[in-house]
């Protein structure tokens, strides 16, 4: 599905600005006359551009706020949070602009949901000497305890963005509770704390689980771990070590990451681990010179993952394989996939679901809009394929 750029990795961007129309995260219009002003591969204009629709945004939320309409105010607010976090995609970890955009974007959200129907708590999470930060939402008037889905982000996701991503609001309506948080190599851990991923993710998602057994709203028995591209390995990941989920849905599946990132490519990969150290570096350096997706992809991945160089990054992500683990996932799980998921090949799912015990699969054509990663296009027909095997399941 193409959106309006050539290069493959800012026109998908595009697409996941374009997707949160659904939740009310973003307005087509702005979307698509925010990309007309960009010229193809100009990072610079990227950044500009989109920082330029936040502001606006974020001013007519304050004048609505300010003039006595907080519904206004409140969807101005959430799109102005798509657009900073969008204008901050692409900046390098050390670049200056990278944390001002970052908490643009979180407060233009906080402001917004803040003026949300149903209540949000914004919450911290004892995590190893310090706290994850999150937003539990509740539904309006059900009474509790309720079945909690727990919504886990991924490589380059943050706790915000996965109100929509994760179509919570969807949830929300079903009765739900939903939890999301950062954890290590996202959102606010990684920028605010330098915190770096890590392949264990049940010693992350544990504290998380600890905390809601503490409350009363949640119903300790039916709660379920939804996580989101990278997410598709954390979720299955603690699910394997921890006998406290219920459920499991990898949205969409990352069985391998460096399976996927080798894809279609296995000779050359074969071929870069022979390679001397300072070869492999060269070789990554020269492709990120030249090409906005590999340059984008080493240089967050060396971020997230802190990773001192691309050689040691090869070994790095080969911790993150759920081969010899999935076995263990003794609770259902949903797996989807999309036919032209450019990031994690339709094959590895097919390998996920085999090792699962209790799998379920559904994967997404063309035709049906869903077909790219994380379904971007046709977020209701994800949200519903979820939200409904959920209420089967839990």
């Amino acid at each position: 599905m193409n959106v309006h750029f050539s290069e493959p990795t800012l026109d998908y961007q595009t697409l996941r600005a374009l997707a949160y129309t659904t939740y009310g995260g973003a307005e087509p219009g702005e979307v698509l006359s925010t990309a007309e002003r960009i010229p193809e591969g100009d990072l610079e204009a990227w950044h500009a551009e989109w920082r330029y629709a936040g502001e606006r945004c974020a001013r007519r939320a304050d004048a609505a706020l300010a003039d006595g309409h907080p519904i206004s105010a409140r969807g101005a607010f959430l799109r102005a949070h798509t657009y900073y976090r969008t204008a901050e995609f692409f900046l390098a970890a050390d670049d200056p602009r990278r944390r001002p955009t970052y908490e643009r974007s979180r407060e233009a959200f906080r402001a917004g949901i803040d003026l949300l129907d149903t209540p949000v708590e914004r919450v911290e999470i004892p995590y190893e000497g310090t706290t994850l930060p999150g937003y539990l939402y509740l539904p309006g008037e059900e009474d509790g305890p309720l079945a909690t889905v727990v919504c886990l982000g991924g490589f380059d996701s943050l706790a915000e963005e996965l109100y929509f991503l994760c179509g919570i609001p969807a949830a929300l309506e079903r009765g739900y509770a939903c939890l999301a948080f950062d954890g290590p190599g996202q959102g606010a851990p990684l920028r605010l704390e330098g915190m770096t991923a890590r392949p264990d993710w049940e010693a992350v998602v544990g504290p998380v689980l600890d905390f809601l057994e503490g409350r009363s709203e949640i119903d300790d028995e039916r709660i379920a771990l939804l996580g989101a591209s990278l997410g598709g390995y954390y979720a299955p990941r603690a699910a394997a070590f921890d006998e406290r989920v219920s459920a499991c849905v990898a949205f969409d599946h990352c069985y391998d990451l460096r399976a996927a990132s080798a894809y279609g490519q296995e000779r050359i990969a074969g071929l870069i681990e022979r390679v001397p150290a300072s070869a492999v570096n060269a070789l990554a350096a020269l492709g990120a010179r030249f090409d906005v997706t590999a340059r984008w992809q080493l240089n967050n991945s060396l971020w997230t993952f802190g990773a001192p160089s691309a050689a040691a990054l090869s070994a790095t992500i080969e911790e993150y394989s759920l081969r010899g683990v999935a076995g263990r996932i003794d609770c259902p799980t949903l797996v989807l996939a999309g036919e032209d998921d450019h990031l994690v090949a339709l094959p590895l799912a097919y390998e996920f679901v085999d090792a699962l015990p209790d799998p379920t699969l559904r994967v997404f054509g063309p035709e049906e809009g869903a077909a790219e990663h994380c379904q971007l296009g046709n977020l209701s027909l994800a949200a519903a394929t979820i939200y409904d095997w959920l209420d089967e399941t839990l």
